[in-house]
């Protein structure tokens, strides 16, 4: 038994002692990790490799910025846009362009309604004429800005809009110059329209309007300046007219006659003696002829005093004005 007791203890102190020698040894010694050898323990999860291909594809694709790179960029960015538009002119013309001749033969857009406004001395048909505007014409191939000036190249036309009804209708809308008044003027001291602006706009032909005041003497002055300034008095004038005074209505103004001197000189229908109004003031000269003349009008036994006049002068003296009676009757 003691010798089976000794194996025991001895075999038993042994491995008493050696795993307590080692557990002491591994207390001594500093632990090591596998992250500390650059490794993990063990396989890597999915999340993991997949975190792992992002970071070395992310490295990959870094570029290290040089410079003038900005520059490159919008050199780059101007080519496209370069070629962009010679593509897109390059196939306007190539496409488009026969592709709108075919279409400009194609009945469907020839026209088939043409309406023109706003004539009073002037017709549609005499406009159309004029403009060249017929039926044959395409809605795809016709000029309208051309069409609207040929129009207003007509001495009645002061403006002209033309507007295209898709697929085949045309409407044309025209504003008439107006006439204030005739003008006598050229070598053949012929009739001329003129309208309230002071524009000479159109000849005066048989068989239109004539009853109109006549400004008279527009040759006989020098320089385009002063005729536009002595023309806008006599316009003044007119204008003063239209107000109809009982005394000194529109109707009953015959000639207003301008003088190379640039006076103003007046005849009544019903009346042929001159009035002469000088170079100015015409506002308040109108009216003071207006309070003259209803007291010429008043008649005193059995005639008016008007028919005995001979002249009347308004720039006699400032504010003073004189009647020159005829020595007959």
């Amino acid at each position: 038994m003691k010798l089976l007791e000794k194996i025991g203890l001895l075999l038993g102190g042994k491995r008493k002692g050696s795993v307590t020698a080692f557990a002491e040894k591994m207390k001594q010694q500093p632990c090591y990790r596998a992250s500390h050898l650059g490794a993990k323990a063990g396989k890597k999860t999915f999340r993991e490799k997949l975190k792992s291909c992002f970071e070395q594809r992310k490295k990959h694709e870094t570029v290290t910025p040089v410079q003038g790179g900005e520059r490159g960029g919008w050199k780059r960015l101007l080519l496209f846009s370069l070629v962009l538009t010679v593509t897109f002119m390059g196939g306007y013309f190539v496409l488009v362009g026969p592709l709108q001749g075919f279409l400009g033969n194609y009945r469907y857009f020839q026209i088939r309604k043409i309406e023109i406004s706003g004539c009073r001395v002037t017709t549609p048909a005499v406009l159309r004429k004029f403009a060249g505007i017929n039926y044959q014409m395409n809605m795809l191939t016709l000029d309208p800005e051309a069409i609207q000036q040929r129009l207003q190249e007509h001495p009645w036309v002061s403006l002209a809009k033309i507007r295209r009804i898709w697929p085949a209708g045309l409407v044309v809308s025209v504003n008439e110059y107006r006439p204030e008044a005739l003008v006598v003027q050229g070598k053949e001291q012929s009739f001329y329209y003129l309208d309230k602006s002071g524009k000479i706009f159109a000849p005066a032909v048989q068989g239109m309007a004539l009853d109109f005041p006549v400004i008279t003497g527009l040759d006989t002055v020098e320089g385009k300046e002063e005729k536009e300034q002595l023309l806008d008095k006599a316009i003044l004038f007119l204008r003063f007219a239209q107000i109809n005074n009982p005394n000194l209505p529109a109707q009953n103004v015959s000639e207003v006659h301008l003088t190379a001197e640039g006076e103003m000189i007046l005849y009544l229908v019903k009346h042929p003696f001159p009035i002469y109004f000088g170079k100015g003031d015409i506002k308040r000269k109108y009216y003071q002829l207006c309070k003259v003349l209803e007291v010429l009008y008043q008649k005193k036994k059995g005639g008016a005093l008007i028919e005995k006049v001979a002249y009347i002068r308004m720039d006699y003296q400032e504010n003073k004005v004189l009647v020159a009676q005829s020595n007959t009757g």
